[in-house]
């Protein structure tokens, strides 16, 4: 007995303990301490002032209550307001929380204003307020503490202004006028719900006002949202679209973590004028449920039509068959029907796919046919991880012409255009492409085939082959993020310059076959930068062909009429300069090709040459010289016996792309008894000097 009664005294004794303590508290925590306490905490731990004005009410029991009147709070270590506001009301009752479940009573705000900005160094200006979170190991799903049970009896916040500033770029967004009013939250039971706010902007221009109403629910045990009945409506101008009309209608439920998803009487249209071309788009989603154990759902359809100065576009999306699980979802057809023109460049084409994706396990296989102008084409996709993707494919084309969609630039590229291939890391991919016939750039080429290889930052399209001009190519080429390299290795195997040169370069003044191996690497932030740093080996060998344009053995041979005549032409497509064979290679250091092994043969001359190609500068410096043969009769079986041994020498100086040209025909001149001429061109020559300018610059194709 006497252990009872001291063990009554025990607990009474505990009792009036924690009611003096609970007393004492009421007592000595009132509003002037928070006030204080709060104040001096900013200041002293943070460097910002907080100023509350008058006394805050506080309340401890039933209910855990702060209500503020008008307060501000500056940045970190100025003046400058950072948050500032009307009035609060913060309440939750005290006996739940022993449950673990928060009952909030109410939360209101009125007149709050935050104003947000990123640095130029890329830090915000709130990020001291955040704090560093603590490290935790991770859990499994299992291991996870439930949530506590969350039922909020209202929420209201009138008149709030949210404005963000970014000084790296001057962009600037407000969102002014926020309203937002609810009901009780509470399980799954829907609450109404109304939203209203003007959005304004710089760097976009953007003048919106949005509005929104309907129910809402939020489940935090179970991790469900719903919105309900909803009627969304948006309108204003937001960077080059004008006059915007959306709106937005029907129910959507998610539980993302259980891979639930559902949607009813869904629809979303919008109107308005993008860059002076009117636009609208609307798509509706009448019943679709997605869960552990079922899909189901009616046809998804969507359309786009633009009409105006600049594009048009008539497009038709359809969607249905889901069938399955969130575990194993399939979707038996994908159509798209699309008719665009923008830019001069028309498309138009119907595609289909089908594909089975499990989304828990991030995997998805689809296969697509589609005919998109006179390209016919099947491919095959898989995935097996949708972040950082990693994925497979299989692609075949019949046909495919990239000029129609990217016509070939008239001017040339942009020295200083950045090389950026960031975008290479993260995904990993691997896969084949074949094409029955592919133009690119006019130039045609068929039977090509590739194997496509990407993980670590770096893509490899090795081997790859396919015929080109009656012959072939193969090789490797291989882009590098991790220090902006590139690499590539190809051989081609007599192809027939002629018709290539027609359609890559659009000249006429070669023929032959051409055999040639390249070997080169370069890397740096810019085209101009990869140009000055390309190296590696080239080698060329053009055998039985022609330079068109010249006669070089009638030209030796009327050496009087090529230095006096005034009437001499260059360039005439009737006349060429047969060879038999000429070969050069090239070392390329630091974007400078130099070449040391020149060697032409025809049946009456034999050419020689040296010198750079700097493709990083663009510029030349190089020095041909033509010999005549000593017992060739020449090019029309004529003897050129008294020109044996005669040697010009060319030199090519000044822009690549557009070299000037020395000539000493002295050799030549003195051999067939005109006397000895030097034409230097680009000097002060004649009409007769310029005309066997024109004559030698045929020869080495101008």
């Amino acid at each position: 007995m006497k252990l009872l009664k001291y063990t009554l005294w025990g607990v009474g004794a505990i009792v009036a303990l924690l009611a003096a303590a609970l007393a004492a508290i009421v007592l000595v925590v009132d509003g002037a301490f928070v006030k204080s306490r709060l104040e001096r905490f900013m200041q002293e731990e943070r460097q910002r002032t907080l100023t509350i004005e008058g006394e805050p009410r506080l309340s401890l029991f039933p209910t855990l209550a702060l209500s503020l009147g008008k307060t501000t709070l500056t940045e970190r270590a100025n003046d400058r307001e950072f948050l500032s506001l009307e009035a609060m009301n913060v309440s939750i009752a005290v006996m739940p929380l022993l449950a673990r479940e928060v009952a909030v009573e109410a939360f209101s705000v009125s007149g709050l204003k935050v104003n947000v900005v990123r640095r130029k160094d890329g830090s915000m200006n709130f990020s001291d307020l955040a704090g560093a979170p603590a490290a935790r190991p991770a859990m499994a799903p299992h291991d996870r503490e439930a949530p506590p049970k969350v039922r909020i009896a209202e929420v209201k916040i009138e008149r709030a202004q949210l404005a963000f500033r970014d000084e790296q770029t001057g962009q600037e967004l407000r969102v002014s006028d926020l309203n937002l009013k609810t009901g009780r939250l509470e399980d799954d039971t829907p609450s109404a719900i109304s939203f209203s706010a003007q959005v304004t902007g710089k760097k976009p221009e953007v003048n919106l006002r949005a509005q929104l109403a309907g129910a809402a629910s939020l489940n935090l045990a179970k991790r469900t949202f719903a919105l309900a009945k909803l009627d969304g409506r948006m309108n204003g101008n937001a960077a080059r679209v004008r006059g915007l009309e959306a709106r937005v209608n029907g129910s959507l439920s998610a539980n993302p973590e259980r891979g639930e998803f559902r949607a009813s009487d869904f629809s979303v249209a919008a109107k308005g004028s993008y860059e002076n071309d009117a636009f609208s788009v609307a798509a509706t989603a009448p019943q679709i449920e997605v869960g552990p154990r079922k899909a189901a759902g009616t046809a998804v359809t969507a359309e786009l039509k633009v009409k105006g100065p600049q594009r048009n576009v008539d497009a038709r999306f359809r969607l249905e068959g889901i069938e399955g699980s969130a575990e194993a979802l399939s979707i038996a057809s994908l159509a798209l029907d699309f008719n665009a023109a923008a830019a001069g460049i028309s498309t138009k084409g119907k595609a289909q796919a089908a594909l089975k994706a499990n989304l828990a396990q991030q995997t998805l296989n689809a296969d697509l046919t589609a005919n998109v102008d006179e390209s016919a084409l099947k491919a095959k996709l898989g995935l097996t991880k949708f972040a950082p993707l990693a994925a497979t494919f299989d692609l075949n084309v019949d046909r495919l012409n990239l000029d129609r969609y990217v016509p070939p630039k008239k001017e040339p590229a942009n020295p200083n255009e950045p090389v950026d291939l960031s975008a290479l890391k993260g995904p990993t991919a691997n896969g084949k492409v074949e094409i029955g016939a592919l133009t690119v750039r006019r130039v045609k080429l068929a039977k090509v085939k590739a194997e496509i290889k990407l993980a670590g930052g770096r893509l490899e399209v090795s081997p790859h082959s396919a015929s080109l001009y009656d012959g072939t190519v193969q090789g490797s080429l291989s882009a590098d993020a991790n220090g902006n390299r590139i690499t590539a290795k190809e051989a081609l195997q007599g192809v027939n310059v002629g018709p290539l040169l027609r359609d890559a370069a659009e000249q006429d003044r070669l023929e032959g076959r051409a055999n040639v191996g390249l070997d080169v690497a370069t890397t740096g932030p810019s085209i101009a930068a990869m140009k000055k740093s390309l190296g590696g080996s080239a080698r060329v060998e053009l055998k039985e062909g022609a330079v068109k344009g010249i006669n070089l053995a009638e030209a030796f041979r009327d050496v009087k009429s090529v230095l006096g005549s005034r009437s001499a032409k260059a360039g005439d497509p009737s006349k060429k300069t047969d060879f038999s064979e000429i070969t050069a290679s090239f070392a390329i250091r630091s974007g400078v090709a130099r070449n040391e092994d020149l060697q032409g043969k025809s049946p009456f001359v034999r050419l020689t040459g040296a010198g750079d190609l700097d493709i990083g500068n663009n510029a030349i410096n190089y020095v041909a010289k033509a010999t005549v043969v000593a017992t060739s009769r020449g090019q029309g079986g004529q003897d050129l016996s008294h020109l044996a041994g005669v040697t010009v020498p060319v030199k090519l100086t000044g822009p690549l792309d557009k070299p000037d040209w020395s000539v000493d025909f002295g050799e030549l001149a003195a051999k067939s008894g005109v006397g000895k001429v030097v034409e230097k061109v680009g000097g002060a020559a004649g009409s007769a000097a310029g005309s066997a300018r024109d004559k030698i610059r045929g020869i080495f194709g101008r």
